[in-house]
């Protein structure tokens, strides 16, 4: 090859590598919009009671519905990928999306919410899997690990920026903002897919597994239904056995039929893979341990420190930089080590910050909190993306949009149960705590009469009567008790998942650094 040739190889290779990472970086803005979009309404719920004249228990259905539609949305993806091309799909997907956010915006009443939140879920569903996809089949298994950490900052960065972004709307501007503040980037995003991605077909003949289907939407919304209101009514509660129920049987049924058929909804026989297997294990602790931090420290914040929405946001904001910095580190060094040694440092690291928080009480400065949030950050952004791209490079290429279907489900269902499993566990360690607190002073010590007078002379200072101050005395130190129950029961929930992330890092030791398995395939080109 003459030097004219090889410029010309060079520059044609140099214009595709910035094609692909433009794609990428499309991508990677849809998921990061679709991610936003659990957890940026919770901060906005109140604001919204109040407009649209509901309780709690009415307007919770606008963050459930959302949810159930993502989850029963997934186990198809793959399926819909491989039939129609995963171009097609992503632009359905986002143009539903984008849509569905516009009249979440334009929302008169509960009602209407919570029918654009189902349609915005059935846009927003369908974007994670299939980007997921598109992202491990632009990059060949050398260099997915830098992919993934790119793709890693919507996962990692959305959830975290969420509540701040929220918080900062809803007080100083208009709440449907943070619905139609999607629209703009939407239609911008949905020009350059247009243009950037190029498709890639499969088994355009493929039939849908109608039963896989059926009994795969039943058994993850009913499931996933559940063990959401595991939290608001406890786990005995006859609805919660009901949905639960439901939800188990149809998933067995959808498991026997996966089993049988010639071409199943999910390709359950991947997990015969042993390293793919295992990092969906490892990735599902990881995720519950994830869920446990960003739903205890809000809480703590808000309801112990009393911060603000807004002030909430700014001490949770710097995890979620230090998360988005982690990710393309982690990505990159995964390319040159693989997972085994990230997984590993990212899990001890984790357990230790998680360690540290344990010992977390009311006089807890900020600053401490964030040192502790920021160490848990980097511990997860190392490990999070290098287990699960373990995995999926250890399944063919072929295969990559039912991996992703079903590690998407995986995800998914262990999310839900994680926070309705740990606020099980809070809930029963702070009756346990505030069980032995209540003993503690019903055996009223000289210390604990002294403190009782010292707050009842306060109470006199004040201008109460001796009677009026004593029982102010009473009631504040039983408030007092009830914080102390509730920190107490946060640090144990802290302590558990410090080891779960012990028994992640043992796990991890297992994984193994995989090549392009042998029945894979030259990855496919889906930008221009």
């Amino acid at each position: 090859m003459d030097k004219k040739e090889e410029a010309t190889s060079s520059t044609s290779s140099t214009s595709s590598n910035k094609g692909v990472m433009l794609a990428s970086l499309v991508i990677i803005l849809a998921v990061f919009m679709a991610i936003l979009d659990t957890s940026i309404v919770n901060v906005a719920i109140p604001k919204m009671m109040a407009v649209f004249g509901v309780n709690q228990s009415q307007i919770q259905w606008v963050v459930t519905a959302y949810a159930l539609v993502v989850g029963a949305l997934v186990p198809v993806t793959g399926y819909l990928g491989d039939r129609f091309g995963y171009k097609k799909i992503f632009l359905v997907a986002l143009s539903i999306f984008t849509v569905g956010s516009a009249l979440c915006g334009l929302a008169w009443s509960n009602g209407s919410m919570i029918i654009f939140r189902i349609v915005q879920g059935l846009g927003g569903g369908a974007l994670m899997p299939v980007s997921m996809t598109m992202m491990l089949s632009m990059f060949p298994p050398e260099r997915r690990g830098r992919a993934m950490g790119m793709f890693g900052l919507s996962i990692m960065f959305a959830p975290a920026i969420g509540p701040t972004l929220s918080g900062y709307i809803t007080e100083y501007s208009n709440w449907r903002l943070i619905f139609t503040i999607n629209v703009p980037f939407g239609i911008i995003d949905f020009l350059l897919a247009w243009y950037l991605l190029k498709d890639f077909n499969k088994s355009v003949n493929q039939r849908l597994d109608i039963w896989g289907l059926i009994t795969s939407s039943i058994g993850m919304a009913t499931l996933l239904y559940g063990v959401g209101i595991v939290p608001d009514k406890g786990l005995y509660d006859t609805e919660v056995i009901t949905f639960v129920s439901i939800g188990i049987i149809s998933l067995i049924a959808f498991i026997i039929i996966e089993l049988n058929v010639k071409e199943p909804l999910l390709d359950l026989r991947l997990l015969k893979n042993f390293t793919y297997t295992l990092s969906l294990i490892i990735s599902s602790i990881a995720t519950v341990i994830l869920m446990g931090s960003m739903f205890l420290i809000p809480v703590f914040l808000q309801n112990i420190s009393h911060l603000s929405s807004v002030q909430t946001g700014l001490v949770l904001l710097p995890q979620a930089i230090f998360a988005g910095i982690m990710m393309p580190i982690s990505g990159a060094l995964f390319d040159k080590i693989g997972g085994r040694i990230l997984a590993v440092t990212g899990m001890l690291l984790t357990s230790f910050s998680l360690y540290l928080t344990a010992s977390l009480d009311a006089t807890t400065s900020n600053s401490t909190l964030i040192f502790w949030m920021v160490l848990r950050s980097v511990g997860t952004g190392l490990m999070m993306m290098p287990i699960q791209t373990s995995g999926m490079n250890a399944i063919p290429l072929n295969k990559i949009s039912r991996g992703t279907a079903l590690n998407n489900t995986v995800r998914q269902v262990s999310s839900s149960f994680g926070i309705a499993w740990l606020t099980l566990l809070l809930t029963n360690r702070q009756t346990y705590h505030a069980a032995l607190n209540r003993d503690s002073l019903n055996q009223m010590s000289t210390q604990v009469m002294v403190n009782l007078q010292e707050i009842t002379n306060g109470f006199i200072g004040l201008g109460q009567s001796a009677s009026q101050a004593h029982a102010s005395a009473v009631s504040y130190m039983a408030g007092q008790v009830q914080l102390r129950s509730v920190v107490s029961g946060m640090d144990d929930v802290f302590m558990v998942t410090a080891g779960l992330a012990l028994v992640g890092g043992f796990l991890s030791l297992f994984i193994k650094r995989t090549k392009l398995n042998k029945g894979g395939e030259k990855p496919h080109v889906i930008a221009e």
